[in-house]
């Protein structure tokens, strides 16, 4: 895949454009964009707050395989992302216990602060890429800590210095009220100054609720025992085939063999890299894959279980609840509330 700079990109992505659309002050965002161009089709919705904290809303179509070479020049700032759907290649050498070479993924949520870095960006075509991104500055963050005993371990060298070691750290899965919270930012009624207040408050929300789970996870959780770089790639690999072949999925031994792992290291990569078993991910999978088609598409509950591979609607119903905390019908109700 070929790598361009960033000004390369630019100027390719204005030479290829198509159509650009930019609105201003809309529903509490600064700035509304939407565009298409060669490498994809975006729309982002973008909001500086005075606190120092910066939200954008990415929703992207993603065209043909790209990356992006980008500098983070005294980027001091801690950065958050929360992926609903789509995964992201990054290639950023020189962290601290991190491979030169590792991927964000849909469902998870991530947590980072890497100044002074060469980091390339990978874009695959396929699946649609959405994202929330959260600038937190850290002089905004020090106003909320009383004491190092309050905050995560992994974030107190950003308190205690200005000059803290650079970190990626996955956190985990995008809880039911984390997914809340971003849908109520992407879908509230409300404009102008009540609308950047509710705004301010939801990405304070979603962040002490990641911070939260980054505190659980410290206390309860203790360091996995390091993958070999080709091993994190069979087990991406098993991602993939899952993803694709989701209504016909392999067993748990076909799908060892078919990546060139055993049963045992398969499951246990999987608890390692993606929090949950073979089986676990992929019914995920298909609630996820539910869950968007109940929000953007004009179907049954029973169509929609049938969809993504559930005979049994009372069992649908069941384990929709379980991950998202509502069921199908109510999950559909609400998107039909929003649109009208």
């Amino acid at each position: 895949m070929e790598i361009l700079t960033e000004k390369e990109f630019d100027l390719q992505w204005l030479e290829s454009l198509q159509s650009n659309q930019v609105l201003y002050n809309l529903r509490g965002f600064d700035q509304v964009k939407n565009s298409i161009s060669k490498w994809s089709e975006d729309s982002c919705h973008i909001c500086q707050f005075a606190s120092g904290v910066e939200v954008s809303l990415n929703d992207e179509i993603i065209y043909c395989n790209h990356s992006v070479e980008n500098e983070h020049h005294d980027l001091r700032m801690l950065v958050s992302k929360f992926y609903l759907s789509g995964n992201q290649g990054v290639i950023s050498p020189g962290i601290e216990n991190v491979e030169a070479e590792y991927s964000e993924n849909q469902g998870y949520n991530y947590l980072f602060y890497l100044p002074d870095i060469t980091e390339t960006e990978q874009f695959f075509t396929g699946t649609p890429l959405q994202k929330v991104r959260i600038n937190l500055d850290l002089a905004f963050l020090k106003t909320f800590v009383q004491g190092l005993e309050d905050i995560p371990k992994l974030l107190q060298p950003l308190i205690e210095s200005d000059r803290a070691p650079r970190f990626h750290c996955p956190v985990g899965k995008i809880t039911p009220m984390m997914r809340t919270v971003i849908q109520q930012m992407w879908h509230h009624p409300y404009s102008g100054a009540i609308a950047r207040m509710y705004l301010e408050g939801k990405v304070l929300e979603l962040l002490a609720l990641q911070l939260s789970q980054l505190l659980e996870a410290e206390q309860i959780k203790p360091l996995p025992q390091k993958l070999h770089f080709k091993d994190i790639e069979r087990l991406y690999h098993a991602q993939a085939i899952l993803q694709q072949q989701y209504l016909n999925p392999p067993s748990v031994i076909n799908l060892a063999r078919q990546v060139g792992l055993d049963r045992i290291k398969l499951q246990q990569g999987f608890r390692q890299v993606f929090q949950t078993t073979p089986f676990g991910y992929l019914q995920n999978y298909r609630l996820d894959l539910a869950r968007i088609l109940l929000e953007n598409e004009e179907l049954t509950v029973t169509t929609v279980a049938n969809r993504v591979g559930y005979s049994n609607i009372s069992y649908f119903s069941r384990t929709f609840k379980r991950r998202f905390g509502i069921t199908p019908g109510q999950c559909r109700s609400e998107q039909n509330i929003l649109k009208d």
